[in-house]
């Protein structure tokens, strides 16, 4: 179980500042291109660690459901709702939002068993959980000091 917080912890610490980067990335080549760059850059990263660690074997890949090849297309999604997401409205409550829908999706997976996994009961304490992030949303938005040129490059880009 330690391991496994340890991962999450990474992860969540990773998705934070691949966001940052992608985001500042994307001010120089644009939303599109910064995307496929970060998956072409990412295919050659995850081809050598495969080639490296052996992690897996390709060769059973007509076993997998064929609806499962489309987490690769969500993943082009995410990078780029993400990266313009913080690019909107800043690293701390873009990521806020990010985890909140994670959180609520998790939940009806967990709730409905789709893709073939267990079926767990929604309970009001998790009800409750996410409402209480959802009120720190509020929180973190309304104390969030943003410098005056900041906000008025927001403001223009909003009326663009």
């Amino acid at each position: 179980m330690v391991i496994g917080i340890v991962c999450a912890v990474l992860a969540g610490m990773l998705i934070s500042l691949q966001t940052v980067l992608n985001a500042r990335m994307s001010d120089a080549f644009g939303a599109w291109a910064t995307t496929t760059l970060v998956f072409f850059v990412g295919f050659i990263g995850a081809s050598i660690t495969y080639v490296l660690f052996h992690g897996g074997t390709i060769g059973q890949i007509q076993n997998v459901s064929p609806l499962y090849w489309f987490g690769g297309l969500v993943g082009v999604g995410v990078v780029f709702c993400v990266m313009r997401g913080i690019q909107l409205l800043g690293p701390s409550v873009a990521i806020s939002v990010v985890l909140i829908s994670q959180l609520s999706f998790a939940l009806a997976v967990d709730t409905f068993g789709w893709f073939g996994l267990p079926q767990i009961d929604l309970s009001f304490g998790q009800l409750i959980g996410l409402a209480v992030m959802v009120c720190g949303i509020f929180v973190l938005k309304r104390y969030q000091v943003v410098a005056p040129e900041q906000q008025a490059k927001d403001q223009v880009e909003r009326v663009s």
